[in-house]
């Protein structure tokens, strides 16, 4: 029984190691490129808790879903700019795609804004509606994780404003740090229309 609890604790190490991907220590990039939208400071956001998915950054940057590239030979405009390499690609893409860890903001994650936290559960249901029918709060941000790319020249995250009414405006956003300060590089809209 000693040994199978042994077994059962390596086991479970491996498993968590294996799942979680080397992310930023600060969410400094995020809040740049909030200063870039339209959320304004001192007026309240929903936003939602639990962070969105590595997956939908991923997807939106290759183009389609999973680790392979499908490139569209009929489509000679580069909407990433030159920004994909496929062995930087599969990198990122190893590292974080598998990443099963659920994480979570907090509002000190972005200090200048009044964020209400709000579970991806609840999200546009009736009750949520109901909660906020008279509130004049009408979108919800979702944001990931920022992922490294290309050996941490840039960062990558999910960025969606989804309106109450059904607009939705999922993208990724790729930033870099010049001179000591994160600039965006290129804002990719999702390929899915809704």
């Amino acid at each position: 029984m000693k040994q199978l609890r042994t077994i059962f604790i390596i086991i479970s190490f491996f498993m968590l190691s294996c799942a979680s991907a080397q992310y930023l220590e600060s969410y400094e990039p995020i809040n740049i490129f909030l200063e870039t939208q339209r959320i304004v400071q001192d007026k309240k956001f929903i936003l939602q808790a639990d962070k969105a998915s590595n997956k939908q950054a991923l997807r939106i940057f290759n183009g389609s879903e999973g680790p392979d590239h499908v490139g569209e030979p009929n489509v000679p405009i580069d909407y990433r700019d030159g920004l994909f390499v496929e062995k930087h690609w599969k990198k990122m893409y190893q590292e974080y795609a598998y990443d099963s860890i659920k994480r979570y903001w907090k509002k000190e994650n972005f200090p200048k804004y009044d964020f209400i936290l709000e579970s991806k559960k609840g999200l546009f249901g009736s009750a949520f509606h109901d909660k906020y029918i008279n509130s004049k709060i009408e979108v919800v941000v979702m944001i990931s994780e920022p992922m490294y790319y290309m050996d941490k020249k840039y960062v990558m995250f999910y960025f969606n404003i989804a309106s109450f009414f059904g607009s939705n405006q999922p993208q990724v956003v790729i930033m870099k740090k010049e001179n000591e300060k994160w600039i965006v590089v290129r804002v990719i809209a999702d390929y899915i229309y809704y």
